[in-house]
C-alpha cells in the first residue's frame, strides 16, 4: 500500500517518523518493537526509526519525495524532465547507513556484539527509478517495507531476545569512572 502521509501543509521529518512508526506497530507481528525517534548515546540528531525483528535490528531512513527517485552511488537526485534531475539535500542511504553504525555502538555498550544491523531506506510516495547504485536497499512503500521486514528472518529467534536487544536501546548505559 502507498499511503500519502503528507499532511496539509509542510510534512516534517519527525512526523513522517512518527506516522510511519504507527503504521508499522499495527502491521508488524507482536514480537517486533518499533522506536520512533530514537535518541542514540552519542547524542547527535535522532535516528527516525528502529525496528527489532525476530533476527535483526532494522535502521530505517523514510522518505517522503514525489516522483521519480535515482540513486546514483549514493547521490540522490529527483527526476523533473526526460533528461533533467534535482539533486535531493541529503542521501537517504548514506544517512542510514551512518544511523545503522550508530545503533551499532549503542548496542555493543549494551553487551550485544554479534547482532545483525540492517539499514533501509523506505519511500513513503516516491518510486525509485534506478537506486541499484544505493549502498543500502531501498524499499518503494509501506506495505513493501512490513512484508521484507518479516519475510527475512533467519530461523526462529526467541522473543526474549527481541525484547532484550529493544530494552538495551532503550536503556540508558551509564559506565562507573
Amino acid at each position: 500500500m502507498r499511503l500519502s502521509l503528507r499532511p496539509a501543509g509542510q510534512d516534517t521529518r519527525n512526523g513522517l517518523a512518527e506516522r510511519v512508526a504507527i503504521y508499522l506497530r499495527e502491521q508488524l507481528p507482536e514480537d517486533h518493537v518499533v522506536l520512533s525517534r530514537y535518541a542514540p548515546r552519542d547524542r547527535g540528531d535522532r535516528i527516525a526509526l528502529v525496528v527489532v525483528g525476530r533476527d535483526r535490528v532494522f535502521v530505517i531512513e523514510p522518505r517522503d519525495e514525489d516522483g521519480d527517485l535515482v540513486c546514483y552511488q549514493d547521490h540522490w537526485y529527483r527526476r523533473v524532465g526526460p533528461h533533467t534531475a534535482q539533486p535531493l539535500a541529503d542521501a537517504p542511504s548514506l544517512r542510514a547507513r551512518r544511523n545503522a553504525e550508530r545503533i551499532r555502538s549503542d548496542l555493543g555498550t549494551g553487551g550485544f556484539l554479534n547482532v545483525r544491523i540492517e539499514p533501509l531506506v523506505v519511500l513513503t510516495r516516491g518510486r525509485p527509478d534506478d537506486v541499484r547504485s544505493s549502498c543500502t536497499p531501498v524499499i518503494a512503500g509501506l506495505d513493501a517495507l512490513v512484508r521484507y521486514v518479516t519475510r527475512t528472518a533467519i530461523g526462529d529467534a526467541a522473543p526474549e531476545r527481541t525484547h532484550a536487544l529493544a530494552s538495551a536501546l532503550a536503556k540508558n548505559i551509564t559506565v562507573a569512572i
